[in-house]
Parts: structure tokens; sequence; C-alpha cells
């Protein structure tokens, strides 16, 4: 049956984590999980460019631009031109864009706590251990997709 693959569960479970998170996220800054992931990923890394934060965050570069043009019309990052290669940009966070960050990842590290209670801290550290350990493994073969 379809639900007893891993990648289901997976789905769906993420699936379910992130359209909760959603809900939170929208109610505070009216952004989802992939706005502020991307917003983080660009705060955590200053000058990065939108093809390394297209790799780093898994967003299709097609939506990546859209999420990129929200943010910046937002006046939550900017964009400037590389200072070597003119045909490249680089990202970097306003100071607006900081403290949404640094308030969501407040509010992100709740919501993880809330959204895994069905999990004691044993189980909870065991799931990360074993996903972590999944995606280095998955990452390091460079599989292109896994079977459903």
């Amino acid at each position: 049956m379809y639900s007893d693959f891993l990648t289901f569960k997976l789905d769906l479970t993420s699936a379910l984590l992130i359209e909760r998170a959603n809900v939170a996220y929208r109610e505070h800054w009216d952004l989802d999980v992939r706005a502020l992931r991307v917003l983080r990923l660009v705060c955590a890394e200053p000058d990065t460019t939108p093809k390394e934060v297209s790799r780093r965050t898994l967003v299709e570069k097609t939506l990546l631009s859209k999420v990129l043009a929200d943010l910046e019309g937002r006046g939550l990052m900017r964009r400037t031109t590389h200072p070597s290669d003119r045909r490249s940009v680089m990202l970097r966070a306003t100071a607006r864009g900081l403290e949404v960050a640094r308030e969501s990842e407040v509010l992100g590290s709740a919501l993880e706590v809330e959204l895994a209670k069905a999990l004691s801290a044993s189980e909870r550290r065991t799931l990360e251990r074993l996903l972590d350990k999944l995606s280095h493994d998955l990452l390091s073969a460079g599989s292109a997709g896994a079977p459903d």
C-alpha cells in the first residue's frame, strides 16, 4: 500500500508540520515557512547568491525568484550587483529582515517543541539523529530521487 512507504510518511509528516507552522508565521509576518527559510539563510550568509540560496533551501529557481521579489518588496532584503561579476547579484537582509528572521527563529523553536510534543525528548533526539544520517547518506551518494 502507498502509505507504507517511508517517503510517503515523511512527506505527510512534513506537509502537516509546515501547514501548522505556516498558520503561525502568516499570522505574525504574513510569510510562510519557505520565505522565512530563505530570509534566514540570507541573514546568516550576507552577500550570498540566488543560486546558492536555491541549492541550500531546495527551492526551485522560478519559485525562488518570486520569494526573493516578495521579500525585497516588503523591505526585508535587497539585491546588489556582484562587484566581480556584473551578471550576478548578491542578497543581503535589511535591518527589518534581520529582526523578522530573529523573531521567527524564536517562534519556530517554540513551534517545533509544540508540534513534536507527541515525542519524548529521547525519541526526538533519535528521530533527528536518524534523519541526519539518512540525509547525509543520500547527499553523499548524490541520490537524485527516492523510490515510492
